[in-house]
């Protein structure tokens, strides 16, 4: 998919990876906003330097891992402590790197942890600057291995001792469930050791300069300024303008398809029902609603909202809105 402005976020990002590393960085955003495309785009531009590795993992590309594949996901076997991912060959990225005999089963997570050690060292034995890149990592949440120990909780204090501590490896982890950042920034042992970065909805100005680059009219942007405000929707909307639909007819459909979602995920919850439509009654004159604005009573419909998609939670910033601006117009029409 084409690259749309997103410099600010691009630059923040190339500016985060060359400093001395010193926390976790978590980039947070709305599905679809672009975390992941703009992330591609930092690893691309900073291997050309050759004094970055990159390890990059990105976890959507599999079903939830277990604990043996979590292994196969994130080391290669091979005669060096970090080897080019091969099943990456567009990207200069890496994997850590274990010997050709070495053996998965029955490891413990210290055996785990010496590897993964083992290959950041090397990297910056050959004086260069290892960054890990995990894409959804809270999709190793439930994995767990000897004594009932969590992998995920213990990976964060590998990634403090290897970030705030001995500052050898950039650590940046991407998600778009903020119910799981909101577990890492109440998380009083990961306190002074995290940053946090939004990739949010596009801007109005960059729409319409990118929809102008892409031949609309000036009546056809003004009526999609109303309803636009991620990536892959300008996609899609070129895409069908050249199939002959007009941006009314894309919008609409748009429109349509998220009211049936919404409509759908109402219908299959009765019980809760009414107090979901109360939630999304907070959004009929406004997008954006502050946390503290939802009584309690109706917080737990909230956070399954969210974690439905239909709603996205900006923890940092303490507001919640939909997902995106044509779910905020579903959202209306079913309440």
């Amino acid at each position: 998919m084409k690259f749309f402005n997103r410099e600010k976020e691009l630059n923040y990002l190339k500016t985060y990876c060359q400093l001395e590393p010193n926390s976790i960085l978590f980039v947070y955003g709305p599905k679809s906003s672009g975390k992941t495309t703009v992330m591609l785009r930092v690893i691309e531009e900073l291997s050309e330097r050759g004094d970055l590795v990159f390890f990059y993992y990105d976890l959507r590309k599999y079903a939830t891992p277990t604990k043996e594949e979590f292994l196969e996901i994130f080391f290669e076997k091979g005669d060096k402590k970090y080897l080019l991912n091969k099943l990456e060959i567009n990207l200069k990225i890496f994997k850590l790197g274990v010997e050709e005999n070495f053996d998965f089963n029955n490891l413990s997570l210290n055996d785990i942890f010496a590897k993964i050690n083992e290959s950041i060292n090397a990297v910056v034995k050959d004086r260069k600057k290892p960054v890990l890149i995990i894409d959804e990592l809270q999709k190793l949440k439930n994995i767990y291995f000897n004594g009932g120990k969590s992998l995920l909780n213990e990976l964060f204090n590998l990634f403090v001792h290897l970030t705030k501590v001995r500052h050898l490896c950039h650590v940046v982890c991407l998600t778009s469930d903020t119910l799981f950042i909101e577990e890492i920034y109440q998380n009083s042992t990961l306190e002074n050791t995290s940053k946090y970065y939004l990739i949010d909805w596009l801007k109005k100005e960059d729409i319409k300069k990118i929809l102008k680059e892409e031949g609309f009219n000036d009546k056809e942007i003004n009526y999609c300024l109303n309803y636009l405000s991620l990536p892959y929707e300008i996609v899609d909307l070129i895409e069908n303008k050249k199939l002959g639909l007009s941006v009314e007819e894309t919008i609409r459909q748009w429109i349509n398809i998220e009211k049936d979602r919404l409509v759908y995920l109402l219908k299959s919850n009765k019980e809760r029902k009414e107090n979901l439509l109360k939630v999304l009654s907070k959004f009929k004159e406004k997008i954006k609603v502050n946390i503290d604005d939802f009584e309690d009573e109706i917080f737990e419909d909230v956070k399954f909202l969210i974690k439905n998609e239909i709603l996205f939670y900006d923890v940092v910033n303490g507001i919640i809105k939909p997902t995106s601006i044509k779910k905020w117009y579903a959202i209306k029409e079913v309440i």
